[in-house]
């Protein structure tokens, strides 16, 4: 079922290295179609992906392990 909501409208920071931008985005773009179609979750590829690309860098390891948290806060 389609939904009419509004969508996220947002974009990586173009300072990011190139495959975090489309890690991001691609989940943003997942996110967006979740809540067009209203549909119960993401397929699990997405998260991980977005993981293992932030988790490559020594930069963003903190930020991929925040997530790790909230999604496993989030199944409890």
């Amino acid at each position: 079922m389609l939904r009419n909501t509004m969508s996220i409208d947002k974009k990586a920071s173009k300072f990011l290295p190139q495959d975090v931008q489309d890690a991001i985005n691609t989940f943003i773009t997942q996110t967006n179609i979740i809540e067009e179609y209203d549909l119960d979750s993401m397929p699990p590829e997405y998260t991980t992906n977005l993981l293992k690309t932030l988790g490559k860098y020594p930069e963003f390891i903190n930020v991929a392990f925040e997530l790790i948290d909230i999604l496993n806060n989030d199944s409890n």
